[in-house]
């Protein structure tokens, strides 16, 4: 069965950088400063907030009802979800946030495009959420563009600009492992739900999977023709999703990295490089340049191709 599109959401009035989900709920922010909520099967949103600059990077830590939101310039906002106020904003990285992510329910990091990587403790009390900066590490002189967690394993995936991944412990983030191969540069990350498999993609369009703990290469192909920007699977483990400069989004099943669909513009897709992608459900959330975020309804045993 093919994808089709359930709502073209529209209402940003610049380029959609990064998505999440709370409560039900897809959040995306624009180039325009703003961060909105959509609903599934939802035609209209909400706006949550306004930072005033370009918005690069989402996280929300449900069990502290806060949302971070990382900018353009490397900004880090603290947004109280449960009064829609700015608690704090930290400034430290000097060039844009592309990824923020929660490494525990007490740590989050961030991916700078100065190269580096910041920790952050973070907590609520009764003056309401707190952040507080514990380790700032370079990493590679080139940008730093997405991190993943892997719980299960205690290891941190870190997708750097030189062409790197770097796989650090958790808890005192030492590296691990640094496995080379994408040229141009390492853009997105992401451990398999149900393998000791670490996934990255690159600016060469490339998919590459890792050996989790052994950094063994097991497999490169060729899926995207220009940069892949994000990876991810969707909850119930089956499929893999992926977002790419090229226009469009792909879809892979989870066990063998077969192609399924592809979400392109005959389909129904963006007109301009997909720049996020997030599942809500069996929906997918598709974020472009192009200022809009497509929800599509998908079925596992789509045909496709790359």
């Amino acid at each position: 069965m093919r994808p089709f599109v359930v709502h073209r959401h529209s209402g940003h009035r610049g380029a959609v950088y990064a998505l999440a989900v709370r409560q039900g709920r897809v959040l995306s922010g624009s180039g325009d400063g703003m961060v909105a909520a959509w609903g599934k099967d939802a035609a209209s949103g909400e706006a949550v907030a306004q930072v005033g600059q370009a918005v690069f990077a989402l996280a929300v830590l449900d069990h502290l009802d806060i949302l971070l939101i990382g900018t353009e310039v490397g900004d880090l906002h603290v947004v109280d979800l449960s009064d829609r106020r700015e608690a704090q904003r930290m400034v430290l990285h000097r060039r844009g946030i592309y990824r923020i992510v929660a490494l525990d329910d007490q740590r989050v990091a961030c991916a700078g495009g100065d190269g580096s990587l910041s920790v952050w403790g973070v907590r609520r009390d009764a003056r309401g959420p707190q952040l507080t900066l514990q380790r700032h590490i370079p990493m590679a002189e080139e940008k730093v563009r997405d991190i993943a967690m892997d719980p299960a394993r205690g290891l941190v995936a870190v997708a750097c600009g030189d062409g790197t991944v770097r796989v650090l412990d958790a808890v005192d983030l030492n590296e691990r492992l640094t496995l080379e191969g994408h040229i141009g540069g390492a853009t997105s990350v992401a451990w398999h739900p149900g393998k000791p498999v670490l996934l990255s993609g690159g600016k060469d369009g490339h998919l590459r999977a890792w050996h989790a703990e052994l950094g063994t290469p097991l497999l490169a192909q060729p899926a995207h023709r220009a940069g892949i920007y994000a990876l991810a699977f969707d909850p119930r483990r089956e499929l893999l999703a992926t977002a790419s400069r090229d226009k469009t989004a792909k879809v892979w099943r989870a066990d063998d990295l077969e192609p399924l669909m592809r979400l392109d513009r005959p389909a129904g897709g963006h007109t301009h490089s997909v720049n996020h992608i997030c599942w809500l459900g069996d929906h997918l959330f598709t974020a472009g340049d192009d200022r809009m975020v497509i929800e599509w309804s998908i079925t596992d045993g789509g045909t496709g191709g790359r």
